[in-house]
């Protein structure tokens, strides 16, 4: 992917980049996370929210490798397992931080809505 094009989608509105993450995650398949170096996901916190930031393509994620999470991985989810993990995480509480751009500008939505989303944009697909 070339950074022209990284730049554009980084900066739409986050209901525009939104709508991306889930038609790019129905259409591939797949769900691009950071770990650290024991396998944990990264959560970031306006202070009142924990919440998890995913992205649609690694390339995206991949800009986030700096500075706090330099010695940190991105890692691909398939897409069932992640929809069996929003589960989870709705039960414990977490929120999706759902395809932040550099300054952390992003949706946040409940991983069961997101799990919506994802389904009903995959039926689309069929």
């Amino acid at each position: 992917m070339n950074h022209q094009k990284i730049e554009n989608v980084f900066n739409l509105k986050p209901s525009e980049r939104y709508g991306f993450l889930v038609r790019k995650v129905a259409d591939f398949e797949q769900v691009f996370l950071i770990s650290d170096k024991n396998g944990d996901y990264v959560t970031c916190s306006n202070g009142e929210t924990e919440c998890i930031p995913v992205w649609p393509e690694m390339e995206f994620a991949m800009e986030f490798l700096n500075s706090d999470w330099i010695d940190h991985n991105v890692v691909r989810v398939e897409l069932s397992p992640f929809l069996e993990w929003l589960d989870k995480l709705e039960q414990e509480n977490y929120l999706i931080g759902a395809f932040p751009n550099r300054v952390f500008d992003a949706i946040v939505i409940k991983p069961s809505e997101m799990k919506s989303h994802l389904i009903f944009e995959c039926e689309q697909y069929e």
